[in-house]
């Protein structure tokens, strides 16, 4: 995909930002368990503040925003994206989440790479270093309340 300026990127990010709001919310509106409903009425809330940021972005906001270095604990490479349901496990859901933030991660990372302009692979790199970041939340969350408990 070729993302050709800071405008079109931005719309494009938005745009992503509110899908995955969306999803969530419904995700949330339909799972049974009150812990997963919690959750992901959360990310929502975490994705609709992405959203509002990008919405007033400039490439210079852009330029001041120190990139980290965020730890991967690789849970995603090891589980499979299932389809959600609303009788999912709590470990289900956290997995399921963990792959569509990884997905969304891939997807700026890969954009990253689709463009010489020094402005949108700024960009390109915060979205996913803030996508890495909700991934390494819920493998957190996955560590320590599944893995440990196993």
């Amino acid at each position: 995909m070729e993302l050709s300026n800071f405008k079109e990127a931005i719309i494009f990010a938005i745009r992503k930002e509110q899908d995955a709001a969306t999803m969530y919310e419904t995700y949330s509106n339909v799972a049974k368990n009150l812990g997963t409903k919690r959750m992901f009425a959360d990310l929502a809330k975490e994705e609709l503040k992405h959203k509002k940021l990008l919405e007033g972005v400039t490439p210079e906001d852009i330029k001041d925003y120190k990139l980290t270095k965020v730890p991967n604990l690789k849970i995603a490479e090891y589980s499979v994206e299932e389809e959600f349901n609303p009788d999912m496990t709590y470990q289900d859901v956290l997995l399921l989440a963990i792959k569509k933030e990884e997905k969304s991660y891939k997807l700026y990372h890969s954009l990253i790479k689709g463009t010489a302009h020094p402005a949108l692979q700024r960009l390109f790199q915060t979205l996913a270093a803030e996508e890495s970041k909700h991934k390494l939340k819920l493998e957190t969350e996955y560590d320590e309340n599944v893995l440990k408990e196993a």
